[in-house]
């Protein structure tokens, strides 16, 4: 696994709304993360097929091709502790379909709380590099205020 500073962990975000994608990405990236954006759940496979692995996947739910949880579903088939936040208008369906995610992935309901989703991002990010920091060390950022 590579390692990244703990300033700047990647996430995987994926969304089909171009504008709503880019919007959320700039405010993740003024955030202190890195980000990559696919614009479809296959475009987002086909990412996470290769290295290096995101340390975070935010992906909405009702997309082309593949939906978030059957990303969520390959993504956690390549890293079974990748921390997963699932951006939709039906958190109802996709906590059914979520079912068996362990860790359990986290769900933001739209529009997004952008201060909310950041501190969980954040708290994420620590949870999961605490451990790794012992042998590569991780950091997290402070969140920007909310626009």
């Amino acid at each position: 696994m590579e390692s990244h500073s703990i300033e700047q962990p990647l996430i995987l975000l994926v969304d089909d709304d171009v504008r709503t994608v880019r919007l959320l990405a700039r405010l993740l990236e003024d955030d202190g993360f890195r980000v990559e954006l696919a614009t479809d759940g296959a475009l987002a496979m086909a990412r996470l097929a290769r290295t290096p692995l995101p340390d975070i996947l935010v992906t909405d739910f009702r997309m082309p091709h593949a939906d978030g949880v059957a990303v969520a579903r390959f993504a956690r088939s390549l890293r079974p502790d990748l921390p997963l936040f699932v951006l939709t208008g039906y958190p109802e369906l996709v906590a059914r379909l979520g079912r068996g995610f362990a860790p359990a992935a986290m769900v933001h309901t739209k529009p997004v709380d952008y201060g909310a989703l950041s501190a969980e991002l954040r708290c994420s990010v620590e949870e999961v590099f605490s451990g790794a920091a012992r042998a590569q060390p991780h950091l997290s950022s402070s969140s920007p205020p909310l626009a």
